[in-house]
Formats: structure tokens, sequence, C-alpha cells
């Protein structure tokens, strides 16, 4: 594992200049040099002023994200008292039928005690994303083979596919960086405590309390590789069946998680994911699939490649949970906001065992695919950027955006 790629000051001057001119000039220059600390500090800079900029409506109709719902409530929410505050979190800590979770609610109800401009509350979420996904993307660029390669760029992308947009579903995109971040500490790093950091992800969404078991099934029952090979082809093959399996078992859960699994699997609840959109959905759906395709694709060809994964340790045990996790995504896909989400924490997995074993010797071609096949999720992502943006963002300089969001 490398450290940091030196420093040269003109570098560092000019992503300064770039930076005062825009953020986002300052963000694609600083891609040149991605293994450099000052690439970091501009790159969580772009995503805190991004979080600034987020600008979202206060109705919420079919086609806009959950960033207006998060506005309204923080709006309403300077209307809470402390007591109320404090019995929804020990509601929380209950494991009763009330709040599920409580990361948004706790930073929401601090933030509305000193202002009511939701532009801040987006920049702080922005500012613990950002932290942890940046943390996270560490592991890949400090490897030895990263280089800035179209491979290598390729494989970034890939990593960071959670982007900074999904602020905008700020709770269970935030507990995914935690969580990611999480399993490079404890199977890459071998750093055992950040257990209690997985532990601590169902905090940012409910829906964690599905990644805590598999975390420990995961490091419990990492030496039986082949039995979790078997699962896999089973799991791509058979999971159409997993939907009644998880709906009727769900009188064993406890009664928060079990609101929140029939939620996930009512009949209402797939059927608005089933007609949901107009014209392209046939298109999103089907690249949607061809997605999930190719992830498999690449784990499929990591297990082929196992006996030579073996020799690095490190990916041996990163890859060892990636095989239990996509085992556990394939069985929940036709749960559409389960498995399909959970599938995106995936990738920075797939992406560093990539790095440490392809790189540079096989399978390049099979990479190269990889734009094309995300190129509709690459479209729904820009246009996605797009919404949530002023135009002037783009060549605007921070202290323009400070002055606009933060004091007019």
């Amino acid at each position: 594992m490398a450290g940091w790629l030196r420093e040269n000051k003109e570098d560092i001057g000019a992503k300064i200049i770039l930076f005062l001119i825009s953020p986002v000039f300052s963000f694609f220059y600083s891609l040149r040099r991605i293994k450099t600390k000052s690439s970091y500090v501009f790159f969580y800079l772009f995503s805190v002023f991004f979080g600034l900029a987020f600008t979202v409506g206060k109705i919420r109709y079919q086609g806009t994200g959950d960033g207006v719902s998060y506005r309204i409530f923080f709006e309403n929410t300077r209307g809470i008292t402390y007591s109320r505050f404090v019995d929804g979190f020990r509601s929380f800590l209950s494991f009763n039928r009330g709040e599920q979770d409580y990361y948004f609610d706790t930073v929401a109800f601090y933030l509305s005690r000193v202002t009511t401009n939701y532009h801040v509350m987006f920049m702080v979420f922005a500012m613990v994303f950002a932290f942890f996904q940046l943390k996270s993307f560490r592991f890949l660029t400090s490897e030895k083979k990263f280089n800035n390669s179209l491979s290598c760029l390729i494989l970034a992308f890939l990593f960071t596919w959670n982007q900074i947009f999904n602020i905008n579903g700020v709770r269970f995109w935030t507990a995914a960086w935690v969580g990611v971040y999480a399993i490079f500490q404890i199977f890459r790093n071998g750093n055992n405590r950040y257990l209690l950091l997985v532990l601590f992800t169902p905090f940012f969404h409910a829906s964690f309390w599905i990644f805590v078991p598999i975390v420990f099934l995961a490091y419990l029952l990492k030496k039986f590789e082949k039995v979790w090979v078997i699962l896999f082809f089973a799991s791509f093959i058979f999971s159409s069946i997993t939907l009644q399996v998880i709906y009727d078992a769900t009188n064993v859960l406890p009664p928060f998680l079990q609101n929140l699994t029939r939620s996930y699997t009512s009949a209402e609840t797939l059927e608005k994911f089933r007609s949901a959109g107009t014209g392209l959905a046939w298109v999103a759906k089907l690249f949607n699939y061809l997605v999930q395709v190719y992830i498999n694709l690449l784990v499929y060809l990591f297990i082929r490649n196992s006996k030579d994964i073996s020799t690095n340790s490190a990916s041996k045990s990163v890859y060892n949970f990636l095989l239990v996790f996509i085992t556990f995504v394939n069985f929940t896909m036709p749960i559409p906001s389960l498995g399909i989400r959970f599938m995106v924490l995936a990738y920075p997995f797939v992406a560093y065992v990539w790095l440490v074993n392809f790189e540079g010797l096989k399978y390049k071609r099979v990479l190269y695919a990889m734009p094309f096949v995300f190129s509709f999720s690459i479209y729904t992502l820009i246009n996605q950027y797009i919404n949530v943006l002023q135009p002037e963002f783009f060549v605007s300089s921070p202290f323009y955006l400070i002055y606009k969001y933060l004091v007019f």
C-alpha cells in the first residue's frame, strides 16, 4: 500500500486558482493527479459546496427526489421540542414501532435551533458523506497499481458510483459509505474494532440492520469459500423465490423490523417500482438488468481466478466478503428498493479486487465495457445533477456561492 503521491507547487497553485474561480474547475483539474493529498482536499471542498448549492423545491410529486421531503421536514422541525426529540431517540433505542433510524432527525433538530436555511443542512450532509466516501476511496488510490490510466479511471468511477448527489437520499447512501469504510478496515486492514462502526450504520438508515448480520456472517464464515461460491450461483439463478420467503419470515422479527420489511415487500411498493416512469422506463429496466448481470460477471471472473487472488491476503479477504455480500444482494434483487440499492455497496469491493489482481494483466475488454453498461445510469445521473443545481454553480466562485446561499 503506497503513500500519497509527491506534491509540486505548480500543481497546488493551479488547484487553488481554479478553486477560487469555481470548485467545479478545481475538481476536474484534480483528477489529473488523484493520488495527491491536495486533490483529496479539493474533492472534499467541491462536495461541501455542492451540498451548499443543492437546491430543491417544497412540493413533492412524481419525479422529484427525496431531498424535497428532507427540506420540508427540516423547515418544520423548528416546532419540535427537545423533550419530543429525546422521546423519539428513546423510541429508536428501544427497537419498538417508533423511529427506525435517527441520523437525519438528529442533524435536522440541532440545525433547526440555529438556522432555517435548508442549504446549511445539505452542506452538513455533504461534509459527512464526503468524509466517509474519500476515506474509503483512499483504499483504492493508495494501491501501487493505481495510476491515471483509462482502466484505473474506470475503476475509480465504479468505486465512487455512490456520488455526492446522493445526499438527495442522505440516510441510506451515507450509511452505505460508513459501511464500506468499516468493511475495508475490517477485511482489508484487519481492524476488528470497526465491527462497532458496522453496528452504528442502522443509526443512519434502518435497512442496515440487514447489513449488520451479513458482515458478521462473512466475518465468521469467511473460510467456507466453496460453500459461498455454490450459494452465489444459486442466488443468481433462484432469486425469484426470495420475495415470498422474506415476506413470510417477518413475523419472527422485532416490531420495527417487521414494519421495515413489509414496507419493502408490500404489493403497493413493488407495483410503484414496476410502473414508475414513462417512455424510456423499459430502457432503464433493461440497463439496470445489464448492470446486475455485469457485476455478477465480474464476481464470476474473481471466482475463476480465486487461486491467484489468494496470493494477496488483503484482497483475498475483501473478495471473501464480496462473495458473501453479492450472494445476499442477488437473493434480495426482486425487492427493488433493497437489492438494487445494496448492490451499489458492492461496487467499491469489486473495483478494489479488480485493481489489485487484474490491472494490467487481463480482461481489459471486459472492463472497458463498463461505460456502455452504465451509460443509461450515467445519463440519468447527469440529469439529476442538473436538476438540483443552478446553472451558475458550474462557473461561480466559492465566495459568490457563500454569499448567495448563506448570506443573501
